[in-house]
């Protein structure tokens, strides 16, 4: 955010570093994260910058840069981190002031190898000089070997780096010599990089939805440096993303970025080594460090799909192999959708790879798009399936979604209110399309394995329509770690149930009146959040027509929420739930115990026990259940009072039969005292006389 002329206020990060929101310093940006200037009180002549992570996107820097001290000068790394307060905004010459991931580093000594061209995209041009050309000599000690013990680190904190390339490069000092590796926490992993850097797989993906990765993509983007780096140029310069990603496939990843220069033999066999589509064939650290000391490996070659006999055209381009046009209807839909249900592909598929099984593999195909979702999306669904069985290895592509499975979150996150990717990434999800990517993988890394189990979790939960489930709940728990997104506390960056509540006390007494304290986003925050299941706390908020049921559920989640994380210091909060709960004070039948429940919530909302304020209200509590019992008693009188008087007024007294009926009791009655008077009155005369 811009922040008004004339803003002088810094922000505090811990005890010794200040940052200016009002001076930016665009040089330093790193991908969505901003830059700007900050200073230490200790040594106010230290050079420094403090990057800015985005506010509605999980930080995993947070998490890892308190694993490593700002030793060596490898890689650029915090020298503080955390979260503080920051300007998101403005009300006239009010500023809004919210939370948001702050990074301090110490300025590089030299410059950028590569520095941003137009749009802040950096430009690694096919023309010679575009980029700092390295002998093999000074790469293997001004590159390479600060590249392994900077991997060493990522490697100690189960880590990737996911931003290796020239342009997040810096000089140790002025304009040459030994490298040093840029920022890696601020933004979401692989955003930065440039299809060149990036592997056959995150190269296809949407940027957002590249997901965490490997080391192993890390030795991939330092392959691809390397090259540019020793040729002093890009030979694959003039190809679009579209176009280089279709090279690797169809030649390999090393033929496409060396684009036919002659390499010396060393520098060939490190790069065919790093550049190795196949994961478990590309070389590792260990074999780095080997070739470094002079050790040579068997040549690795490339791993290129099987070739079909005869091409088949799409947008003009002649298609050879599966996995090149799996990518290139992945990129284009309604192309896609058009080829696979005309008559060529159905040709090309079942003649030009001589499987046998091809028809049963594509009636498979339709048969199973069918299920699991509506009818007007079968041809989407079949679209994806096969863009999985072509392109096995390829991101999960659906519509304008295309993304690896463990960036689908991120991507999520970042498009969460774009409605039309909300709808498509609900849409894949419903349609078990992540299932059937995993299905169709020989091997699983261990974050895929962890992602297929927040899977089970989603099936659960992405039909039902109360708060705390659908979309909202799946954004939480396919993406760890993301703030909570509630408009009532999104600018605070929430990602922890403990700060949850201050949150929302900070926020509410600036909320319009009558706001409560509870939303969709928030519900599914806890639900995603707690360590145990909620449904039954959560069942209530899904019937908005029981007002008082719902107030009082919310509540119960507060309650549990103070009682999970104890703090009392929540006053305003407190007078928004006093507020909220009159509608359930009035609901008590009883004056005096209305009146006794008004003073008794408002003394415990005065020490802001939450507990104490459900008990009052809660349908099963002692206040509650006795006035509801003596009301009850009270209805059941008041019908017998009632029936009575309907029994009188329609002539009960009074009616023939039951007036004949008394008559002749109370004839009887008569009867029977004056013979008895008679008896006992003869008896004593005869006694007497």
């Amino acid at each position: 955010m811009a922040v008004p002329a004339g803003f002088s206020e810094k922000v505090e990060l811990g005890e010794r570093y200040e940052i200016a929101p009002a001076a930016r310093l665009p040089e330093f940006d790193s991908g969505l994260a901003e830059a700007y200037a900050a200073t230490d009180r200790n040594e106010p002549a230290r050079k420094l910058f403090a990057l800015m992570a985005p506010g509605h996107l999980a930080c995993r820097g947070l998490t890892l840069a308190t694993q490593r001290q700002p030793i060596g000068t490898q890689m650029l790394w915090p020298q503080a981190s955390g979260i503080v307060d920051w300007p998101v905004g403005s009300d006239g010459s009010d500023i809004l002031w919210g939370r948001r991931p702050a990074f301090v580093y110490q300025q590089p000594g030299g410059e950028r190898l590569v520095k941003p061209g137009p749009g802040k995209a950096p430009v690694f041009g096919r023309e010679e000089g575009s980029l700092p050309q390295f002998s093999e000599a000074n790469l293997v000690k001004q590159v390479l070997q600060p590249a392994v013990m900077m991997l060493r680190e990522m490697v100690l904190m189960s880590a990737p780096h996911r931003a290796i390339n020239p342009a997040n490069m810096f000089y140790l000092s002025g304009k040459s010599g030994e490298v040093m590796f840029g920022d890696c926490l601020a933004s979401p992993p692989g955003y930065l990089q440039p299809a060149a850097f990036e592997t056959i797989e995150n190269a296809t993906a949407l940027p957002i939805g590249r997901g965490l990765g490997t080391i192993a993509d890390d030795m991939y983007a330092l392959g691809a440096t390397v090259l540019m780096l020793y040729l002093g140029r890009n030979p694959a310069g003039h190809l679009n993303d579209e176009q280089l990603v279709h090279a690797k496939i169809n030649g390999g990843s090393f033929s496409a970025l060396a684009g036919g220069d002659k390499l010396p033999p060393g520098i060939a066999e490190l790069l065919r080594g790093l550049l190795c589509d196949k994961v478990s064939d590309r070389w590792t650290i260990k074999h780095l460090e080997g070739w470094l000391q002079g050790q040579h490996y068997n040549p690795v070659l490339p791993g290129v799909p099987r070739r079909a006999s005869r091409p088949i055209k799409f947008k003009g381009t002649d298609y050879l192999s599966q996995p090149a046009l799996a990518q290139a209807i992945a990129r284009d839909w309604a192309g896609g959708i058009e080829i696979i249900t005309g008559p060529d592909f159905d040709n090309w598929f079942k003649r030009s790879f001589g499987d046998d099984k091809a028809g049963e593999k594509m009636n498979r195909i339709a048969g199973l798009a069918a299920h699991h979702g509506p009818s007007a999306a079968i041809r989407d669904r079949m679209l994806s399936r096969y863009i999985v069985m072509m392109g096995v290895s390829l991101p999960l592509a659906y519509k304008d979604v295309v993304s690896n499975l463990t960036g689908l979150g991120t991507l999520l996150a970042h498009h969460f209110e774009r409605s039309d990717q909300l709808q498509q990434v609900g849409e894949l999800l419903q349609a078990r399309l992540p299932q059937v990517w995993l299905e169709e993988q020989f091997n699983l890394t261990p974050e895929q394995m962890q992602f297929r189990r927040a899977l089970d979790q989603v099936e659960k939960v992405i039909s039902r329509p109360g708060p705390g489930y659908g979309m909202e709940r799946v954004l939480y728990e396919l993406a760890k770690g993301t703030p909570c997104r509630s408009a009532l506390v999104a600018d605070y960056y929430v990602t922890d149930l403990k700060d949850l509540l201050p949150a929302i006390d900070a926020a509410i007494g600036g909320a319009g009146p009558g706001t409560l304290p509870m939303d969709r986003h928030i519900a599914a925050f806890v639900a995603a959040n707690m360590k145990r299941a909620i449904d039954n706390e959560l069942a209530p908020l899904a019937h908005r027509t029981d007002d008082v049921a719902y107030r009082v559920s919310i509540l119960r989640l507060v309650a549990i929420l103070q009682r999970t994380h104890p703090t009392q210091d929540l006053p305003r909060l407190a007078a928004a739930l006093v507020e909220m709960l009159q509608p359930a004070v009035a609901a008590f039948h009883n004056a005096e115990i209305r009146q006794h429940a008004a003073d008794e919530l408002a003394r415990h909302a005065a020490d802001c026990r939450f507990d104490e304020m459900l008990l009052l209200l809660d349908p099963e509590g002692p206040l509650r259940k006795g006035d509801s019992n003596a009301f009850a008693n009270a209805m059941q009188e008041y019908a017998d009072l009632e029936r009575e008087r309907t029994w009188l007024r329609n002539g009960g007294l009074t009616e023939v039969s039951r007036v004949r009926a008394s008559a002749q009791r109370a004839a009887a009655v008569t009867a029977t005292l004056i013979a008895s008077a008679g008896v006992t009155g003869y008896g004593i005369y005869t006694v007497m006389f």
